[in-house]
């Protein structure tokens, strides 16, 4: 299989058609490959099987989209899940009958929490073969129903009048569910009979037009009266904006660029949201912790505004869970969702709007409705609009400080303990070149990445959606076979063991993937938080030492291998790890740390207790 940086089915070779094999006999399956290619599909990720030969060679037939051959489901799914992340558009996945389809159960869930649309097509027995002990059969339609938006099924012995139209509609709905707003993944089951060897050839003149179902977007903005009074609402208020995982939006990262300047407006934005702010905004928990005690109340707001998916900061979430109790906080949600989110307790607005439009705009009127405020103070001093303009002036310039002296915090504590995980990542974050993707694991690593400040590179991911250990290092392949930057994969001993498949997977697509282990000896996360670090047998049922190999590993799936185990030979490693000379170069440097010491060093900067 080429790496797909480089492949591009001789598109740019003007004798090449459409199609240029033989195509599927099967007319319900090319169908639904003319429909999927027509909705924007770029990328089908296909693993091997007898059942779904007639879907590998309708794949195979379309030239215009690019095929990935991989073995195992598991590793396919969260490959796809890498590829639509990066790309920002819907990638098929293709797999047999039987239990191949449960394999991308973890992927496709992640996708569903996430909003990405991944296009699930499997392979299924006739129905009358369902529970009679015949090979490679189970339920399979709704297998997914809990993590997908739609569940569709189609069949190949469908011979009525209507079936060509049934199955164009079939196709274009569960393309639409999938790409609407909420985005996500659908998973559309066909039921094939055999022969499923039949090909016909195919011939560009004989084409059809295809039926193309299309939509207007369901988020529209609201009135212009409603943003004047939501603008108006927000006067003297307290505003803290959270902003959780996204995928980047160059829009809304220049509204909140411009809404950050009102004086009664802070932003705690995480690590994975891919905003580019300033990078202050990103010390979450590092400055939750430094708030002095009997000063909760002067940095409570009043109003939340969120954008994107789930938090990582428990710390945050607990502090606006606390603030919200008295009942004076509300929150307001914006953007598309698939249900109610009320994740402080305390959600007073749901705005379905297109996030970057619907804060320029309102940051704009709010602007607008300050500076007449301002004019009116010249006419009359006891105004009591004004005097409710000046109430919340100082909230961002007391966030901001607090912000600052908990950045000079993090490095000045860095200078007073030894090698640990905090040292470690201190450093790698602030030496990944800004032109790379940057891909994160689970547990301990996200934690950091939310913790250290550093200026974030091109964009970073993270499996947030449900927090899953597995998947990511299959996560960052695909995210670097799909784009022309460079990716680097963040990840610990323990998330590593759960995907090796990802090495072979890089290996197999030619990925220049850029892999930084930090062996802390197992979960490290489990020596940290309060439930498990003081159970029992914490080592041997918790944080379980994988014991992996790393550096045969990496011999074995052709990656180049280096150590470090100090921050010296950390700084050495790294220098030659970025060179630019070396960027088609599959690379791991695994980095010892102690397990220990570094849960212990964590919760002292957090202020946690160590009881």
């Amino acid at each position: 299989m080429q790496n797909s940086k480089s492949q591009n089915n001789n598109l740019d070779n003007p004798a090449v058609k459409k199609r240029y094999f033989q195509d599927t006999s099967k007319k319900v399956v090319a169908t639904l490959f003319d429909v999927i290619e027509a909705h924007g599909v770029e990328d089908i990720v296909c693993s091997p099987g007898s059942r779904n030969a007639p879907l590998l060679m309708a794949a195979r037939a379309r030239a215009d989209i690019r095929k990935h051959i991989v073995i195992d489901e598991r590793s396919a799914g969260f490959m796809a899940l890498g590829i639509a992340s990066v790309k920002q558009k819907p990638v098929a996945l293709v797999c047999t009958s039987g239990t191949a389809l449960l394999n991308y159960a973890p992927a496709v869930a992640e996708a569903y929490y996430q909003g990405i649309p991944l296009i699930v097509i499997s392979a299924d027995r006739p129905l009358e073969w369902i529970d009679q002990d015949d090979s490679q059969t189970l339920r399979q339609f709704d297998a997914l129903r809990n993590f997908v938006k739609g569940s569709y099924e189609l069949n190949d012995r469908e011979q009525h009048d209507h079936a060509d139209w049934y199955d164009n509609r079939v196709s274009n709905d569960a393309m639409l569910t999938a790409l609407r707003p909420k985005k996500g993944p659908v998973h559309i089951n066909i039921r094939l009979s055999p022969p499923l060897d039949s090909l016909i050839e195919f011939k560009q003149n004989h084409l059809s037009p295809i039926r193309l179902i299309s939509q207007l977007p369901e988020y529209a903005m609201p009135e212009k009266e409603t943003i004047k009074d939501l603008a108006a609402h927000l006067i003297g208020k307290k505003i803290l904006v959270t902003v959780g995982f996204m995928l980047p939006d160059a829009r809304l990262n220049k509204a909140l660029l411009k809404f950050r300047s009102h004086p009664n407006v802070t932003i705690m934005a995480e690590t994975i949201s891919n905003t580019h702010l300033p990078a202050e905004d990103y010390s979450v928990d590092s400055v939750l912790c430094d708030i002095p005690q009997g000063k909760k109340e002067q940095f409570a707001p009043d109003i939340v505004i969120s954008f994107g998916g789930a938090l990582v900061s428990r710390m945050l979430k607990d502090f606006l869970r606390e603030c919200g109790s008295n009942d004076r906080m509300q929150h307001w949600s914006v953007g598309p969702a698939h249900t109610t989110v009320d994740c402080f307790q305390s959600l007073t607005l749901r705005i379905e709007a297109n996030p970057g439009l619907f804060l320029s705009q309102l940051s704009a009127e709010l602007a607008h409705q300050r500076r007449l405020l301002e004019e009116e103070k010249f006419k009359s001093l006891s105004d009591e609009k004004f005097l409710q303009l000046k109430k919340a002036e100082n909230y961002n310039e007391n966030f901001f400080r607090l912000k600052e002296l908990a950045n000079q915090r993090i490095f000045r504590f860095a200078t007073q303990i030894s090698w640990s995980e905090l040292i470690a990542y201190i450093d790698i974050f602030n030496n990944i070149p800004k032109n790379y993707n940057l891909f994160l694991s689970n547990g301990t690593t996200i934690r950091y990445a939310q913790l250290i400040p550093y200026e974030l590179p091109h964009a970073s991911y993270c499996n947030r959606g449900v927090s899953g250990i597995e998947g990511s290092t299959s996560v960052a392949v695909g995210g670097d076979v799909s784009s022309e930057a460079p990716a680097l994969l963040v990840t610990g001993d323990m998330s590593l063991a759960h995907d090796l498949n990802g090495l072979a997977l890089a290996s197999a697509m030619n990925s220049s993937l850029k892999i930084i282990v930090i062996n802390n000896m197992g979960g490290g996360i489990f020596r940290f938080v309060r439930n498990t670090s003081n159970l029992p047998g914490r080592e041997e049922y918790f944080c379980a030492d994988p014991g992996l190999h790393i550096k045969a590993l990496a011999e074995a799936f052709g990656f180049e291998y280096s150590s470090a185990d100090s921050l010296e030979t950390l700084r050495a490693r790294l220098e030659s790890f970025f060179e630019e000379d070396s960027l088609s170069t599959r690379k791991i440097l695994e980095v010892y740390v102690p397990g220990d010491k570094s849960a212990l060093y964590l919760r002292q900067f957090l202020r946690l207790s160590n009881k």
